[in-house]
């Protein structure tokens, strides 16, 4: 960081929100919700300085410094260099390319530059770092505006939907501390959330609202190319639980209840080869997740690697030896899922920064139980399953979470990578509870 840092950082600031208030001033006649635009809008920015700050004060670097200084590094080979940078920005990552780097661009780092998907987020994030003008904190306020542009679009989905539950849905999906912390630095997961929350908007225009399809197949490939270069294993979760909502929401538009109990079988044999040939056909560019040998290997080395201490530190969580087979993975499914989701717990707090997720979590944990003893597991499915979007959320993020849970084993590394559940799962949940309280005045009238 430096002194421009600060000078630049109040001028983005306001052509950012002149941006936002006209945006909303032009919105909200005909969409009320757009009231929350520029709130959530504070809310990422500020994050993101947060995030920021914290990690050139507190940590004294890490990987979000590592990416910014890679992006100046390619930024400036882009004036020296425009072919071979132009090159590397297409994701060649060859020795010929590296040798393009000198003394005046100076050299990216060597870890980072030998991921492809850890060097992709250099590569985005050099755009943004250009508009930027290279430098640190309007760097990672653009990429939070960026992220959030995927976040607003899941708030309107589900706006959408639910417009009576507006307010609260606002806090699931624009304010939750953590996630606003953790999802709006410089960061793989900043990306991450993003996307996974844009493309669930444009897979919803495309396949079943059926509106402005050729703008949001566009955006779809986009996102989808996003997230298959940085972290392939959501779509792990994210494909399954498409088709669980494609599926949903074609069923319940059939009013006979026997031509639905027919067709069941029939959508169950489609999903499942519409599945296979999906996986088979993006499984090579999903690299170790592409078969289930390969990412069960995945997991394990994942595993290991985050019981290091020295690298990771000592907030870690044993679940058990993954050994290597399917049947293993399940068996510790509903471990990993309840840790992924609701740990750590107050008592396992390993820094300040952990302390966010875990009341987070203590909230979640009583907030489930109620729901539980309130509504009954039988009513909580049968309402997620009469709401596609609710049985896609909660499918989501149980998958994510399980996958989350079972490869993190590290407190500090599982509170980032299990961001992109928190919006659809609490999402997810509030709705369960509030249809079947309304379920229930329903009948008492």
């Amino acid at each position: 960081m430096s002194i421009w840092d600060f000078i630049l950082t109040p001028m983005y600031m306001f052509f950012i929100y002149l941006i936002a208030y006209q945006i909303k001033a032009t919105q909200i006649i005909k969409n009320p919700e757009y009231k929350y635009f520029v709130k959530g809008l504070t809310f990422k920015i500020f994050g993101g300085i947060s995030f920021a700050l914290v990690y050139v004060f507190y940590y004294d670097g890490g990987d979000t410094h590592t990416y910014f200084l890679d992006s100046r590094v390619l930024s400036k080979l882009l004036f020296e260099d425009t072919r071979a940078a132009l090159s590397i920005l297409n994701n060649n990552l060859t020795a010929i390319n590296y040798s393009s780097f000198n003394l005046n661009t100076s050299w990216p780092h060597s870890y980072v530059w030998k991921d492809p998907n850890t060097f992709t987020v250099v590569r985005y994030t050099t755009l943004l770092n250009l508009l930027g003008s290279q430098t640190y904190l309007p760097t990672t306020i653009l990429v939070g505006c960026f992220s959030y542009i995927g976040v607003w679009k899941l708030f309107r989905l589900f706006h959408s939907f639910y417009p009576q539950y507006t307010q609260y849905l606002s806090i699931a999906i624009l304010f939750m501390p953590s996630f606003v912390f953790w999802g709006s630095g410089i960061m793989k997961d900043t990306y991450i959330i993003g996307s996974t929350c844009w493309i669930s908007y444009n897979f919803y225009q495309i396949f079943i609202a059926r509106k402005k399809v050729y703008v949001n197949l566009f955006f779809f490939i986009v996102n989808f190319i996003i997230i298959i270069n940085i972290k392939s294993y959501i779509l792990i979760s994210l494909l399954p639980s498409m088709l669980i909502w494609l599926n949903q929401a074609y069923i319940r538009k059939i009013k006979s209840a026997l031509f639905r109990v027919i067709l069941l079988p029939f959508t169950l044999l489609f999903m499942t080869i519409t599945g296979f040939y999906i996986f088979g056909n993006v499984g090579e560019s999903m690299g170790d997740y592409g078969n289930v040998d390969s990412a069960i290997e995945k997991a394990k080395v994942t595993q290991q690697d985050l019981l290091r201490e020295d690298s990771y530190g000592s907030n870690s969580y044993d679940l058990g030896e993954i050994d290597g087979s399917f049947l293993g993975m399940l068996k510790l499914a509903p471990s990993a899922i309840f840790t992924a989701l609701y740990r750590p717990f107050i008592t396992e707090i390993g820094g300040a920064l952990m302390a966010l997720s875990a009341v987070e979590n203590f909230i979640l944990l009583l907030f489930t139980i109620y729901i539980i003893i309130n509504t009954g597991s039988r009513k909580m499915f049968r309402i997620a399953k009469a709401n596609p979007l609710i049985a896609y959320s909660i499918v989501f993020s149980i998958i994510l979470a399980f996958g989350v849970g079972i490869a993190t084993a590290n407190f500090g590394a599982m509170v980032r990578y299990k961001i992109p559940l928190i919006p659809f799962y609490f999402s997810g949940l509030f709705l369960i509870y509030k249809i079947n309280k309304l379920n229930r005045e329903e009948r008492n009238r």
